[in-house]
């Protein structure tokens, strides 16, 4: 498959998925991914891949001559991240299987973006991060609960901190017109190193 779009935000549906393995949404994705502030050719990690959603759509946005390292420890989501790459044709992923921060020792080179997805290792994993990023890296954080909020916090007193909430809702369909319907609010935490 060719993605033909350049803006990140690729429908859910399009990617080869499992009920049981977390994704991350398109509208959660497309906020995610303007908070690492990419750019052609850059250097990314993506911690916790799933269903390699936010993977792909790095690998897109760093085209050929960037580079994602992809890293995850469960086997059946390692297997989607995989078919995904394959689906959307992606040559620029080494997959990393592995529990972070020690899979983040395979990693050769400093990179200009992390994000982490999840909150197991998370001081650990922000740690390691810190020693892998290039001068004004950013580090990203998604989160569902405030406590996660304030671990990370805890280790990233030397970075510049942003934190977003976001509330999305979708339209469906009714009987009598369209009903919005709300997903759980997401935390975005952006560390840019100073």
């Amino acid at each position: 498959m060719t993605w033909n779009y350049v803006t990140p935000g690729i429908p859910d549906e399009e990617f080869v998925r499992d009920e049981k393995v977390p994704m991350t949404k398109e509208e959660i994705r497309s906020i995610l991914v303007s908070k690492l502030r990419l750019n052609k050719g850059y250097k990314v990690v993506d911690i916790g891949s799933g269903t390699g959603s936010v993977t792909i759509e790095l690998g897109l946005l760093v085209g050929q001559n960037g580079k994602v390292y992809s890293i995850e420890k469960d086997e059946k989501a390692l297997n989607l991240t995989r078919k995904n790459i394959e689906k959307f044709g992606l040559k620029n992923v080494k997959v990393i299987e592995g529990e972070a921060p020690k899979a983040l020792e395979e990693i050769d080179e400093k990179v200009h973006s992390i994000f982490i997805g999840g909150s197991e290792n998370l001081e650990e994993n922000i740690e390691k991060a810190k020693t892998l990023l290039l001068p004004n890296g950013r580090i990203v954080i998604d989160a569902i609960l405030i406590e996660t909020i304030a671990r990370a916090l805890s280790v990233l007193s030397d970075f510049k901190v942003e934190i977003t909430e976001a509330i999305i809702a979708k339209g469906m369909k009714t009987s009598k017109g369209y009903a919005m319907l709300s997903r759980n609010p997401i935390f975005i935490i952006s560390a840019e190193k100073v």
